[in-house]
């Protein structure tokens, strides 16, 4: 008995699991502290999180899948602590990365041989540390570099968890099942607004109520329609990569040992085997972006269906998926007017489609090129090191060091702002980075023989693309769903392309 006791405290698992359950603890304080009166519900929550954090510390993979279905919660769940707004999935994803990184401390495992995205992001964060030499607000600069490492790291981790095909399944199951969760929800936001719900009921910002419009703009559980839509191309690629596939995808022996839980796989892997489940999702996913009213939401939209056209030129001519696709696009196109003149206000259609095709003119075009101006001031400034990552709004506000009341401005193209704040050189690191995922993609599409692995890569690349083609319209660098989508891209490469790991 003695023996085993020993063996127990000396164990480096368990001291790692006490330390996370003490932080956690430590956490549901603070957070009792500042909201005492909520103090039983915090109480209640701090149970159940610490028995998932529990399980992330017994199983990393879990603290994936949890991360994998709060991603678009974004502004629905999240709470404000010290002037910050912390995220559910940032939670999870916090606690996952620190019990992989102090297993593989401990254990020397879960770590992959071989990641190709390090050399890009090493270089891309050496960048981005040499930059803040010229950066007029040091503490913004500094906040938002860890934002950004943080889900660099993410997107590092992914590949050394989802390892094989099984886990790879159950990753994308949960991402569909999210999006069929918010993609309710926002059919629900829309409609509830337009029969009049308060939006303490609806989760709508006052500037997307029908107030303004005369028809809410959706956005769903994120901050924004514009973020919800561009979270949204993640659903959207990779349901149209499963339902345009022509080869068929047989599901694992139900007699064979699942990682990762038996139970959960094959409710799953039934889930993906499901056409119409599918299709659901694609159809909602599609009908929520057109709700958003997001005009750079409707350009990654139209850039992940030029890709698939091309990938999938062959599947096209199958009168069965014609005939599928045609209804979804008749019931999207017919179920937007329809909401429309929900309340018997036809003008809606007009103001719709003059919102969503005005690309000339408006106070948001206007603002658009006005800071289009500002960074390529600041490129002509320092084009080779930039004024320091996340400096573009201190360097155009009035005060460096005082917020906006709307808050620090952002050039509305990540590209030019890449360029504006770390300087040519981090903007050529993060061209690396998207040049060796396409190329490695286009080497598992010509290569592979899994159909589901294939599938997933071309999927998740073709809507890593759309949301490239949005980032011409925003330009915030540290959305999770973004590197997480990364991270999975490159976990189903290796996977693909046989990789082997040291784990």
């Amino acid at each position: 008995m003695f023996v085993d006791l020993k063996l127990t405290v000396l164990n480096k698992e368990n001291w790692l699991k006490a330390g996370m359950v003490l932080v956690c603890s430590l956490i549901v304080g603070i957070l009792v502290n500042y909201y005492y009166k909520e103090a039983l519900v915090y109480v209640l929550g701090a149970i159940v999180f610490i028995g998932l954090v529990m399980a992330i510390l017994t199983k990393r993979f879990w603290g994936i899948l949890l991360v994998a279905f709060f991603l678009p919660f974004e502004q629905l769940g999240s709470f404000e602590i010290a002037g910050m707004t912390v995220r559910i999935s940032q939670i999870f994803a916090l606690i996952t990365i620190l019990a992989w990184i102090g297993v593989f401390l401990m254990t020397k495992r879960h770590f992959a041989t071989r990641n190709p995205l390090i050399v890009p992001i090493f270089l891309f964060s050496g960048v981005s540390i040499l930059s803040l030499v010229g950066a007029v607000n040091l503490q913004r600069s500094l906040v938002v570099l860890i934002f950004i490492l943080f889900v660099m790291l993410m997107s590092i981790m992914i590949p050394n968890l989802v390892r094989t095909e099984e886990r790879l399944r159950m990753l994308i199951g949960v991402i569909l099942l999210s999006s069929l969760v918010v993609t309710v929800f926002g059919l629900y936001q829309f409609v509830g607004d337009m029969v009049g719900l308060p939006k303490e009921m609806t989760g709508l910002r006052s500037i997307y109520t029908s107030q303004v419009f005369g028809f809410p703009r959706v956005q769903g559980t994120s901050s924004e329609p514009l973020y919800f839509a561009n979270f949204l191309l993640i659903p959207i690629g990779l349901c149209l990569a499963l339902v345009l596939q022509r080869k068929k995808d047989e599901a694992l022996n139900k007699k064979k040992l699942i990682d990762g839980g038996k139970w959960l796989y094959y409710y799953i892997a039934a889930l993906l085997r499901n056409k119409l489940f599918i299709w659901l999702v694609l159809g909602l996913a599609v009908l929520n972006l057109i709700l958003t009213l997001s005009r750079g939401g409707f350009l990654g939209l139209g850039v992940i269906l030029i890709l698939a056209g091309i990938v999938y030129f062959k599947s096209l001519f199958s009168l069965k998926r014609i005939l599928i696709i045609g209804l979804i696009a008749i019931v999207a196109i017919s179920s937007t007017v329809y909401l429309l003149k929900f309340t018997r206000k036809d003008q809606n259609i007009d103001i719709f489609l003059g919102q969503a095709t005005e690309f000339e003119a408006g106070a948001s075009i206007d603002e658009r090129f006005s800071t289009y101006h500002m960074a390529w001031e600041l490129i002509k400034r320092n084009p080779i090191l930039g004024v320091g990552i996340g400096g573009f709004g201190p360097e155009v506000a009035k005060g460096s060091h005082v917020v906006p009341k709307d808050g620090w401005l952002i050039v509305n193209n990540e590209y030019l702002e890449l360029w504006a704040e770390t300087g040519i050189l981090g903007l050529l690191c993060f061209v690396l980075l998207i040049g060796i995922i396409i190329a490695r993609s286009i080497k598992v599409w010509l290569k592979c023989k899994d159909v589901f692995v294939k599938t997933v890569v071309i999927g998740s690349t073709i809507a890593f693309c759309g949301i490239l083609a949005q980032y011409m319209t925003f330009s915030i660098l540290f959305i999770i769903h973004i590197w997480f989508l990364i991270g999975l891209i490159v976990a189903a490469q290796n996977l693909a392309l046989n990789y082997k790991t040291n784990s």
